[in-house]
């Protein structure tokens, strides 16, 4: 069995959080965790009310594993709130670690924003690239600060976690793909639109 999993189970009945994660400062991974599980985009609302407007006999096997992850993201998003604390039963406390064992924030962070919120925040990320390393690290450690880190935007929170990791040419690397990605899923939800309402239109 895995030693870190070992003394998580032991934290578990006694209080206290075993962590999993990059630690930015002050923002500790469950904090980041929790400000994007917690997080709705509109158009995840939209699609949330989508779902919860259709059967599931309605749904395609993709919209189905598309659902099953918004409600995994809300139930994880209560556990995350509690973990650590005695609300939280040994099996959630075990259910949040693997999670972070096993889960990617990052992935996490880059379907929760929008194409222009990804451009916009490469923009960003290549422009703190070239200021003063002295002036980085000052806005870096002032947006640590927990109460600071409550109030930034999404995208800004985002800007953050990328600005802390050393390995910038694999990150932007990876932003580029999402944006691409990103792009790509439009066009088939596009296309997905379009057709819908031409069979809505023939129907009548």
């Amino acid at each position: 069995m895995d030693y870190n999993r070992m003394v998580a189970k032991e934290m578990a009945g006694m209080g206290g959080k075993f962590l999993h994660g990059k630690t930015i400062g002050n923002v500790s991974p469950d904090i980041e965790w929790i400000k994007w599980l917690s997080y709705e985009p509109e158009f995840e609302k939209k699609r949330i009310e989508y779902f919860d407007s259709k059967r599931v006999s309605e749904l395609s096997y993709e919209e189905l594993l598309e659902a099953c992850i918004y409600s995994r993201n809300k139930v994880f998003a209560r556990l995350f709130k509690i973990y650590g604390t005695q609300e939280c039963s040994t099996e959630d406390y075990m259910k949040v670690y693997d999670f972070m064992c096993q889960e990617s924030i990052e992935k996490l962070m880059l379907s929760k924003l929008t194409v222009d919120e990804l451009q916009y925040a490469k923009q960003e990320i290549t422009r703190l690239r070239q200021v003063p390393k002295e002036q980085l690290r000052a806005k870096v450690e002032e947006e640590q600060q927990p109460e600071k880190y409550a109030q930034l935007s999404m995208v800004d929170s985002y800007i953050l976690h990328m600005i802390s990791d050393i390995d910038y040419a694999r990150e932007m690397s990876k932003l580029d793909r999402e944006i691409k990605s990103h792009l790509e899923q439009n066009d088939i939800m596009r296309q997905k639109s379009l057709y819908y309402a031409s069979t809505s239109y023939v129907g009548k």
